[in-house]
């Protein structure tokens, strides 16, 4: 079965000796690549713009009484790295609040705030998840991606990694080791909520030692699930046999 099947659930599974079908979804690859460069105009920054980055896109949000977190990358930065966009996370529930709009669809939320941006003079756009904005810095633009979710501050550390330097991966590896390690104990795994009930959708945990604990070992820490390199690690005798199916599908894709 190849990563895409594994994270999409669109491929029927043996469960218990009968199959059940799975409902057919986006999966965490494509919810990984959203975006992409969405203003031509962007260019990419080093890594030491990113404060700069953050306190403009923050003096908007501080309106709504939210605050935008940096992950991936821009939660580590490394002065001297180049990135073509800074990809941030939002609490949905804080600007639900906001807005007074409790019982509203989380798109129109997304939309709400695309227009806080708008009003406030930047280029906007919106793409599942995300809200796009084009920041301006001295004479030229770069690209923020803010994703719009449930439990933003739980969701962020999800998307914090700790990646070794020279590492052949990326984040997004990291998130399909453990979309992978919670289908084989038949769960799911989303990146923006943490472990899921792979029936119901009900949350099992998105505390990063619960996570850990449940799809690594018992003894493991939020520390161990930073990156490839500690889970594979983590796993002890199994590791090696864990990466080896990782890099047999063709969909598994590393830095060269």
């Amino acid at each position: 079965m190849k990563i895409k099947e594994i994270l999409s659930g669109t491929k029927k599974r043996l469960e218990r000796g009968s199959r059940k079908k799975r409902k057919k979804g986006k999966s965490l690859i494509s919810k990984l690549r959203e975006g992409g460069k969405v203003f031509p105009d962007a260019i990419p920054f080093d890594h030491d713009m990113i404060p700069g980055i953050m306190k403009s896109i923050n003096s908007v949000l501080t309106k709504t009484g939210s605050k935008a977190l940096p992950i991936g990358s821009g939660a580590t930065p490394t002065p001297g790295k180049m990135s073509g966009d800074l990809d941030m996370i939002v609490d949905l529930d804080q600007l639900k609040q906001h807005f007074k709009m409790s019982d509203a669809k989380d798109a129109d939320i997304r939309k709400k705030l695309r227009q806080v941006f708008d009003l406030a003079g930047f280029k906007t756009a919106q793409t599942g998840t995300s809200v796009h904005v084009e920041v301006p810095m001295a004479d030229h633009t770069h690209q923020v991606d803010i994703m719009v979710v449930a439990d933003g501050e739980a969701a962020s550390k999800i998307h914090t990694h700790n990646i070794p330097k020279g590492s052949k991966f990326k984040g997004a590896n990291k998130m399909i080791a453990l979309a992978t390690l919670a289908k084989n104990k038949g769960m799911k795994f989303s990146p923006y909520r943490g472990i899921v009930n792979r029936e119901t959708n009900e949350l099992i945990t998105n505390d990063l030692d619960k996570i850990a604990k449940t799809l690594v070992s018992p003894n493991a820490t939020g520390k161990d699930i930073g990156s490839v390199e500690s889970i594979v690690s983590a796993l002890g005798k199994e590791g090696p046999a864990f990466l080896a199916d990782l890099r047999a599908d063709p969909n598994w894709k590393e830095l060269d």
